[in-house]
């Protein structure tokens, strides 16, 4: 059972880690003029469609590295349960909006803290996680 513990743990360390690494390289690739609607803090389409995509990657890696470390099946559906309640949690936290319009240069940190996104993201992130949590932690096709 420990060993299930920590294996959804450290899923989720993964999956932190690596949406960090692949959110970086999303705004690298599109800065803050393609990231952004213009003037505003609403996320552009392009970044939206990038948040889901990289979201689902990042959960299946997670889940990835679940299943390699873990007993058996409940490690994942742990770890499906984590990301399903922190998600929720998140989902259901009001939201601080930075005041005025955006400037054109802006740092991955500014962006970060003041990004508005779509609510129906907020909602999504949840389910795309446990969904490629699911399919990562699927045993391995000999």
């Amino acid at each position: 059972m420990l060993r299930n513990i920590l294996a959804a743990i450290v899923g989720y360390i993964a999956m932190a880690a690596v949406l960090f690494a692949l959110f970086s390289l999303l705004w690298l690739a599109l800065g803050p003029s393609r990231s952004f609607q213009p003037g505003t803090w609403e996320v552009s389409g392009a970044w939206a469609l990038g948040s889901v995509v990289l979201g689902l990657v990042a959960a299946y890696i997670g889940g990835r590295v679940c299943a390699r470390m873990a007993h058996d099946a409940r490690a994942a559906t742990m770890l499906i349960a984590i990301v399903l309640v922190l998600g929720l949690v998140a989902a259901l936290m009001p939201v601080e909006m930075a005041a005025g319009p955006r400037p054109d240069d802006v740092s991955m940190m500014e962006a970060t803290a003041s990004a508005r996104q779509p609510v129906w993201i907020s909602w999504l992130n949840p389910l795309i996680g446990a969904v490629g949590v699911w399919f990562g932690s699927r045993k391995l096709r000999a």
